[in-house]
């Protein structure tokens, strides 16, 4: 049986995608939220860590896209300037 997304509002989906995040990266020396989210139940915090994953791979796939958008211009910025310019001078040259 597949588990279903419980309706909960955003604010709460981000609290616990928070506190999650928080005791990843300070487990070792924090472990203080560990108990909050223990309270929270197993099956959502298992949708909360996909929901985060997914997220993160999707912010990572925009900036992917951004980067190349931004080298492609700024090659294209490049060398089009002077490509432009010639072409310029070419068409004055023969008018």
């Amino acid at each position: 049986m597949a588990a279903t997304t419980p309706d909960l509002p955003l604010w709460a989906w981000n609290l616990i995608i928070a506190i999650q995040s928080y005791e990843d990266q300070h487990s070792s020396t924090h472990t203080c939220l560990q108990q909050v989210l223990t309270a929270v139940p197993e099956d959502v915090r298992h949708q909360a860590e996909g929901i985060s994953s997914y997220v993160r791979k999707a912010s990572g796939d925009e900036l992917a896209e951004k980067t190349k958008k931004a080298w492609n211009d700024l090659f294209t910025g490049f060398f089009a300037p002077g490509d432009a310019k010639a072409s310029d001078s070419e068409a004055e040259a023969t008018s």
